[in-house]
Parts: C-alpha cells; sequence; structure tokens
C-alpha cells in the first residue's frame, strides 16, 4: 500500500487549478479515445491487474503483460531512432568500451536487445536477461543468449560476470535493492555495473513504474555495494531526464592483504 499511496499522490496534481486539471483529463480521454490499443491496455489492466500492487507476484504478472505490450508498441524505427535511445546507446557503449573488450556483459531487463546487439559487436560476450514474455523478442536478435529470469533472483553462479547493465530497470522493480545485492553477487572483484533510471518524480507517470529516484537516492542505495565511479545525465527536448551511473564492486580485503 505504500507504494500505491506513493503512486496516487505523485499522479493526483492537488495544486493544479481546476480548470487545467480537467482540460488535462478531457485531453487524455480523447487521446485514449483515438488510440484503441492504448484504452485497450488500461481496461486490462484495471479489470485483470486492479492488484498488482498488494504483491510482488501480482506486479510480476502486471510487468509481463505491460512490457510485451509496450515493446510492441514501441518497436518502430521512429521510436528506435529518437534522440534519447541513440543517445543512451552511445553513453552506455562508451562506457563499456573504456572498460575493455572481450567482457563478459549480463544486460538484465534487456528488452529488445538493442543495446546487448551493440555491446556484442564491439567484442565482447553478452547475456541477456528479462521477463519470460521479452526474451522472445530478443530471441529474434542473432547471436543473443537470452534468458528468462528474475532480475532480484539472478540464476548465474557468483563472480562471473565483468559488467552487469541494468537500463531502465530499477524504476521496474519491487526491491531494487534485492537486485543490487544480486548484481555484486555474480560480479567479478573490481567488476562495473552500469545503471539507468528516469530522474525525479515524474518517472512515476508511466503506470508501468513502481520506483522513483533522485540522483542522491540512487546513489545512497547503489553505495551499499559499490563505488560510484562517474556520474553522467541524458536530457531530453521533452520528458524526463534519466541518470547513468558507472559503479564498481570494490576489491574483497582477506586477512592476508597488507593495509594501507
Amino acid at each position: 500500500m505504500k507504494r500505491l499511496n506513493t503512486l496516487l499522490r505523485s499522479s493526483s496534481h492537488a495544486n493544479e487549478p481546476l480548470l487545467k486539471m480537467l482540460k488535462r483529463q478531457v485531453l487524455g480521454l480523447t487521446y485514449l479515445l483515438s488510440h484503441p490499443p492504448q484504452l485497450k491496455r488500461i481496461i486490462i489492466r484495471e479489470t485483470r491487474y486492479g492488484q498488482r500492487y498488494q504483491s510482488k507476484q501480482n506486479w510480476l504478472e502486471w510487468q509481463k503483460y505491460d512490457q510485451y505490450i509496450a515493446h510492441l508498441l514501441h518497436s518502430s524505427a521512429e521510436a528506435q531512432s529518437r534522440p534519447l535511445h541513440l543517445a543512451r546507446i552511445r553513453t552506455i557503449s562508451g562506457l563499456v568500451s573504456r572498460l575493455g573488450s572481450g567482457l563478459k556483459v549480463l544486460d538484465v531487463g534487456c528488452g529488445h536487445g538493442l543495446i546487448s546487439d551493440h555491446i556484442r559487436k564491439m567484442g565482447n560476450y553478452v547475456t541477456c536477461v528479462d521477463l519470460p514474455t521479452i526474451t522472445s523478442l530478443v530471441h529474434r536478435r542473432l547471436a543473443l543468449v537470452a534468458v528468462a529470469a528474475d532480475a532480484e533472483n539472478l540464476a548465474f553462479a557468483s563472480n562471473n560476470f565483468d559488467v552487469v547493465l541494468a537500463s531502465e530497470l530499477l524504476e521496474h522493480l519491487w526491491n531494487p535493492q534485492i537486485f543490487l545485492d544480486e548484481a555484486h553477487r555474480v560480479l567479478r572483484a573490481e567488476g562495473h555495473a552500469i545503471i539507468e533510471v528516469p530522474e525525479g518524480r515524474e518517472g512515476l507517470r508511466w503506470d508501468s513504474h513502481i520506483q522513483y529516484f533522485t540522483l542522491e537516492g540512487l546513489k545512497q542505495i547503489c553505495r551499499t555495494r559499490f563505488n560510484v565511479c562517474e556520474v553522467k545525465r541524458l536530457v531530453p527536448l521533452r520528458g524526463v531526464p534519466t541518470i547513468v551511473l558507472l559503479l564498481r564492486k570494490p576489491m574483497i580485503r582477506t586477512s592476508n592483504d597488507a593495509l594501507p
């Protein structure tokens, strides 16, 4: 209920003038009536997934449906060529290239696998992870290994990857801290994680998001497991900015290591 209350407060527009609020609602209704797929999605959301905030399992079932529909609706060449999407690929690819080549990369929440495919072509070995309804999309892209899994329970051995990538993932998760624990576990010592999330409460404008992050809040939860190496912000002409963090898993000291 805490998550639901936060979401409702963020979208209630309590300080918005009545006329402006009514105009916004009319425009929203007009949009839905002229876009039947979106209207169908909302009807299914409220009839089939009305209890989505009540438990993690309910939330996962909603995500399986919603993310599949979202990928179908936004898989056009136009959507994939938007400036923010291209900037995301350039930024993440640039961070990975600085870490080396021939890396074992785990892309959690990979979506269509567009970023994964780009990183693979840079000479790395990429494993994709997403919900079972999404991995079918990844399988359409040759040379990508796709595994259906829960991001909060990664089915991989510890100390196995050089890089863990989570682009537009944490805002969808029931418990992002558990995912960070899992990312830390599967990374080798001094391996890196790359995290990207929408910035601020505006990230909750999408009903597929259950979490929001400020820069300081994101750094705080990441520092429970990682060192923060670099921060980048992607600012679109319209819409919500995103934060990109480059993190490093600290070297684990043993009793035989010399103290500084």
